[in-house]
């Protein structure tokens, strides 16, 4: 075990025999080693090329650069570095100036070395704590990531990765048009949306288990096509994508295509079973004419379509006449104009229990859209519609009103659920209105509903754009009563390290850690345990939704997880089944 490394900061050379005298045995038995300088600009110095010291001991007044200055750039180099100031001046206003400045502790001179000691490994102590829960961060950021942007079947990077990675080629390009008012470029990407043809039967026939097995070896195929440049990831389900990066025109984009299709026209042998695939694959030419990252995958996934519509095994190149989606589009956010007015959106309920007694804790708010001639459509197909028209912003007071109404209804018919409460959505696009802490009050009182009684539950991804200005707004949402809920923690790789800063009360983890969880063999618990452990050092409840099963639940319960929601409990109800709900808990 390597010794303990202390820098000692001090003009008088009389202070580094003392000490060397004082600690011989300890430095003897490579327990400490003391390092010297005589000023701060030496003691920085010192730190940039040696990131491993401990602990700084450092005087006040000295040449060059002073101790209290030195002490407020420690946490430029290393913010779990402490110091402790030994000073003459022992005088409460020194102090004081040394604590407000960062110093852990302040011993005055001449110096009780018992008290010394003690400070020393008090002062450790705290530095190995504070190294320990950055270690614990830092895996559990690792560990996030991987969830968050790579698929954890095949190993291949995710879609969302893949986004981030086609934005990164737009920024680039945006950059070099403004700088250089270059001409069009003299090479171009592609990308080649590949969506396996009749896969399905292969879960149907042979299980999900040997569709899986069957679904790394179509990556490994995948990946064995490219060159260094190009990357391969997987969208979900059956469907992958292709980056190719600097291409000199459309042919090598082709040839790829057909390089794709012949290596998973070759049998698979798996379990002893032969297995014969096809694949159809859309392309897209060019990013030049694109401003968003979704727009480029949204076509190859169109054009992958048509190629599936002219048989199985086919390619097609996207061309602005295949845009038929886009026209569908533009239909239902005109539908979705309208939808308030008919009167066709609607609120489900689903309930939320205590996970320890299994009592009624809350209700969450949920959307619901009847089209009249469409039917149900689902939230994920017209949400992001409404967010991207800004839609959302109506729609999303309606559901505010909405559900106070609803909530103040149910405390005047149920006085034995007075307590309960309710957690409300709310979109990226309704948190940045100026007048929004205004709207809430104002809402509130018309429907005599008191703000404590509701949970608004916000995207992870919000809290990471504008950091000091979210953390503003959130706040005044706090000040008014009311509590903030994470919704889909650990999709949106969160920076771990900097949730305390933000006023949250509450985080949900997202189902999708809940789906991966082996009950039996405890695989993939860690990550759960290590979020519901941080959260609530932090002092925030967890929250567990998509609990589908006993075991899931009786998991989450022994993990120390508060609330739990999901079908095992119930499925979102309508008003009145949630009124029938209350009436029999």
């Amino acid at each position: 075990m390597s010794p303990v490394k202390i820098l000692i900061v001090d003009d008088e050379p009389e202070l580094s025999r003392l000490i060397k005298q004082r600690f011989r045995k300890r430095i003897q038995a490579q327990e400490f080693d003391f390092l010297f300088a005589l000023n701060g600009v030496e003691a920085l110095q010192h730190l940039q090329e040696n990131c491993q010291i401990d602990l700084v001991l450092t005087d006040i007044n000295m040449p060059q650069m002073d101790g209290l200055t030195l002490i407020g750039r420690l946490s430029e180099i290393d913010e779990t570095l402490k110091a402790v100031v030994i000073s003459a001046y022992g005088d409460i206003s020194s102090i004081r100036r040394a604590m407000n400045q960062g110093a852990f502790d302040f011993l005055t001179k001449p110096i009780n070395f018992q008290d010394l000691e003690v400070t020393i490994q008090k002062t450790l102590d705290h530095v190995q704590q504070a190294r320990q829960r950055q270690q614990q961060i830092q895996t559990a950021q690792d560990e996030l990531f991987k969830i968050a942007f790579y698929d954890l079947l095949t190993g291949l990077p995710n879609r969302a990765w893949f986004i981030h990675q086609i934005a990164q080629l737009l920024e680039q390009q945006l950059e070099q048009q403004l700088e250089q008012q270059i001409q069009p470029p003299e090479s171009t990407h592609a990308i080649l949306f590949v969506d396996l043809d009749r896969f399905r039967r292969v879960n149907d026939s042979l299980g999900h288990a040997t569709g899986d097995l069957l679904l790394r070896e179509v990556a490994q195929r995948l990946t064995s096509c490219l060159r260094e440049p190009d990357v391969v990831a997987r969208l979900g389900g059956d469907e992958f994508a292709i980056l190719l990066q600097n291409i000199q025109d459309e042919s090598y984009a082709l040839e790829m295509a057909k390089r794709v299709q012949e290596q998973l026209s070759q049998p698979f042998i798996l379990d002893g079973i032969e297995i014969f695939l096809a694949a159809s694959i859309g392309i897209t030419l060019g990013i030049q004419n694109y401003q968003r990252p979704q727009d480029l995958l949204r076509d190859a996934d169109v054009a992958m379509y048509c190629a599936k519509q002219q048989g199985k095994g086919q390619y097609e190149v996207f061309d602005p006449v295949m845009q038929i989606r886009v026209r569908e589009s533009l239909l239902l956010e005109n539908d979705l104009r309208w939808a308030i007015e008919r009167n066709e959106l609607s609120l489900h309920y689903q309930p939320i229990i205590s996970a320890t007694t299994g009592q009624l804790n809350s209700f969450e708010a949920l959307i619901r859209w009847q089209h009249p001639s469409a039917g149900w459509i689902p939230p994920m197909e017209f949400i992001p519609l409404a967010e991207e028209t800004r839609l959302m912003i109506p729609i999303g007071w309606w559901i505010f009103q909405t559900a106070c109404r609803q909530l103040r209804l149910w405390q005047e018919q149920f006085p034995s659920h007075s307590h309960l409460k309710l957690n409300v959505n709310f979109s990226a696009v309704q948190l940045q209105q100026v007048h929004l802490v205004e709207q809430i009050q104002e809402i509130l009182a018309i429907t005599g509903l008191e703000a404590k009684y509701l949970k608004l539950e916000i995207t992870e991804s919000y809290l990471l754009k504008d950091v000091a200005v979210q953390i503003e707004a959130l706040q005044r949402l706090r000040d008014l009563g009311m509590q903030i809920c994470i919704d889909d923690f650990g999709t949106g790789y969160s920076s771990l390290s900097r949730l305390h800063e933000f006023p949250i009360d509450t985080l949900k983890i997202d189902r999708s850690f809940i789906q991966r969880v082996d009950p039996e063999s405890g695989q993939n618990l860690e990550t759960i345990r290590l979020i519901i452990t941080l959260a609530h050092s932090l002092g925030m409840d967890v929250v567990s939704e998509g609990i589908e099963n006993a075991d899931q639940f009786q998991t989450l319960q022994d993990l120390g997880c508060n609330l739990i929601q999901g079908y095992l409990i119930s499925r979102p109800l309508n008003s009145q089944a949630a009124s029938q709900f209350l009436a029999q808990h």
